[in-house]
């Protein structure tokens, strides 16, 4: 049986809707039913669960309590919104370890076909969970974001990513050049996105490789672009000078699915 919520758990579960929060106790959030099962098949650090009385009246709900190894505390429905990061809380929440790698490990650990994807300051949460559910669904190895880029841990990422957080090894570096340097130590070809690059249709990836993906608003990073082999482009229709730009996370979907697709 849930036991009841202590103020102090209140707090501390709170304190993990904001960043600063996530990176003082290295934990996150893991929000509704259909969340909580994908981190449970995934075999994700679950720590403890909150839930609401009408949540634990939902059939699904119920069946995933009774998977768990970790505390279940019950509370309120209006102490429930404190917790979270939407309007509508699902009935259950659910608090897990963060897993970010450190980044000085993992060009070691992609193999001799190994597919990193790297994000350079993508600020928006969404196109960033987006992101990493494609390159989850693709099969990239890792993807490593690097100074601008949304927290990887943040709700809206956490909601966009459906999952997976728990099937990608996740890292953040200060410094995306020396990182592609190491990857290209490691013999790694690194390729970006760019509007004046070649047409993704007359690419042909090496591997093992990096996709470096920038924001629409400023593109690549002066220290990315300097360390790329090629740049690949998404040409669009000539007659719509109006649609400026793909937005990065469905330019980011076509690429990945040229890089890492059968």
């Amino acid at each position: 049986m849930p036991t009841p919520l202590s103020n102090r758990r209140r707090k501390a579960i709170a304190a993990l809707t904001r960043r600063r929060g996530r990176r003082r106790h290295d934990r996150t959030l893991v929000e509704g039913p259909r969340a909580l099962r994908a981190a449970l098949d995934a075999d994700a650090p679950l720590v403890e669960v909150v839930v609401t009385p009408d949540g634990r009246g939902d059939p699904t709900v119920q069946a995933l309590l009774e998977q768990l190894s970790v505390s279940v505390h019950e509370t309120d429905p209006d102490t429930m919104t404190t917790l979270t990061d939407v309007e509508t809380p699902q009935g259950v929440v659910a608090v897990a370890e963060r897993r970010l790698r450190d980044p000085e490990t993992v060009p070691e650990q992609i193999g001799e076909a190994g597919t990193v994807l790297v994000l350079d300051g993508i600020q928006d949460p969404g196109n960033v969970g987006t992101l990493l559910r494609t390159a989850a669904w693709f099969g990239a190895q890792a993807v490593v974001a690097g100074p601008g880029t949304a927290g990887l841990y943040g709700p809206k990422v956490m909601r966009a990513g459906a999952g997976s957080h728990w099937a990608l090894p996740l890292a953040r570096t200060d410094a995306p050049g020396p990182f592609l340097d190491r990857l290209r130590r490691h013999g790694a070809a690194l390729y970006g996105a760019d509007l004046q690059g070649t047409r993704a249709d007359a690419w042909g990836p090496d591997r093992p490789s990096a996709l470096v993906l920038g924001s629409e608003a400023h593109g690549l990073s002066a220290a990315v672009l300097d360390r790329l082999d090629l740049t690949v482009s998404l040409p669009g229709a000539p007659d719509r000078p109006a649609a400026e730009s793909l937005n990065v996370a469905v330019a980011g979907g076509i690429l990945l699915y040229e890089w890492l697709g059968p």
